[in-house]
């Protein structure tokens, strides 16, 4: 079997995968990506924050319309929100001097990252990996073996972990990883009518947990709800009772049917994470470093963060091999931070919420 040998493997292609690959090629070192392909229509994880332009910026996105068309995102105006009273709050975006964001088309956002990393001539396999053998005798090497019709194997000195949630390099290598919270959420994209125009991010808290929507381009709408597994499982088993619990919140002023799903998923949204970031030349990155709570809405804009950090702290060990330890600790230290100060968001954002103190899945907010 052959093997093609690389500085750098990053494992998954999504924007975390796609930005460090992009910032390493920008460097001049020779980087593959493996990504395994997503097909199906919908994907989960369509806000970004006006802030994410700084990042698109350092992989050479000026502008969102340099990335995606006119029919593949929405511009955000505002935040509005019902949480811990019955009145609704109303946060313009044009307070942000950096904008409220964007809805984006996700997968159509994922595929205009991954075609950005191809035309700079970075490598893509097209696969699902099979197997990672570290042998660090004489360095750090890893060789990865994919599937892709017939076995391939590809090898480096560094890989980076941007395969998500399911953190598969961690996992094969056998690396543990903690799960903050069981919260999880059911996913439902909608057709809606013509008249809806409200281009706002919406969220309302209710005894069981709490609804999110947003408009999406193409006249589509997604809506999730996110609480404790069996009222996931129940919702997501039965979208006519779903919908009835949503319309039922007055979130939007249109009353929809099972005439307008399109489709359904369910979800983990807890907050979980590595040990550590770094170890033996792996760094990861995205959810495999940090997964978020979605009701910070930060999961894009972390994706890319982490993506370029990690990358610039690779070129970093390769430029000056003395400073390695620093610059990894460094990195680390970056993301133990951002995890604290989402911690100390999210408790502080579910603590406003005292109407259901004493309810289950509110009970379990306070132990984080």
């Amino acid at each position: 079997m052959s093997t093609n040998v690389f500085e750098i493997i990053v494992a998954g292609g999504g924007p975390s995968g796609c930005a460090a690959a992009i910032v390493l090629k920008q460097a001049g070192l020779n980087v593959c990506l493996i990504n395994k392909e997503y097909n199906m229509p919908y994907k989960a994880g369509e806000s970004i924050p006006g802030a994410t332009m700084r990042l698109l910026k350092r992989l050479g996105i000026d502008t969102i319309t340099d990335l995606l068309d006119d029919t593949e995102y929405k511009r955000c105006s505002a935040n509005v929100s019902s949480w811990g009273s019955d009145d609704w709050v109303y946060s313009s975006g044009m307070l942000n001097p950096e904008g409220a964001g964007f809805h984006v088309d996700r997968v159509m956002f994922d595929k205009a990252l991954l075609m950005k990393a191809k035309a700079l001539g970075i490598p893509v396999y097209s696969a699902i990996i099979d197997d990672v053998v570290l042998n660090n005798v004489s360095g750090v090497i890893f060789k990865v073996s994919l599937r892709e019709g017939e076995i391939q194997e590809v090898s480096a000195n560094w890989l980076i972990d941007a395969t998500g949630r399911k953190a598969v390099i961690g996992k094969k290598l056998g690396y543990k990883r903690t799960k903050v919270d069981n919260q999880m959420a059911v996913v439902n994209w909608v057709s809606v009518p013509k008249q809806d125009n409200d281009s706002s991010t919406r969220i309302k808290s209710v005894q069981e947990g709490w609804w999110y929507t947003s408009l999406l381009p193409g006249g589509k709408r997604v809506i999730s709800f996110q609480g404790l597994s069996d009222d996931i499982g129940t919702l997501y088993k039965n979208p006519e009772l779903l919908l009835q619990k949503f319309n039922s919140e007055a979130i939007l002023p249109y009353k929809l049917t099972t005439k307008s799903l399109l489709h359904s998923n369910a979800v983990e949204a807890g907050v979980s994470k590595p040990e550590s970031v770094i170890y033996n030349g792996v760094l990861c990155v995205g959810d495999a470093a940090l997964s978020f709570d979605p009701l910070s809405s930060q999961g894009i804009f972390f994706a890319l963060y982490s993506g370029i950090k990690a990358a610039e702290s690779v070129i970093g060990c390769l430029d000056t091999p003395l400073q390695k330890d620093s610059i990894l600790n460094h990195y680390q230290q970056l993301i133990d931070r951002v995890f604290m100060e989402n911690q100390k968001s999210r408790k502080y954002f579910y603590s406003t919420e005292m109407r259901y103190f004493n309810k289950p899945y509110w009970k379990a907010r306070r132990v984080f």
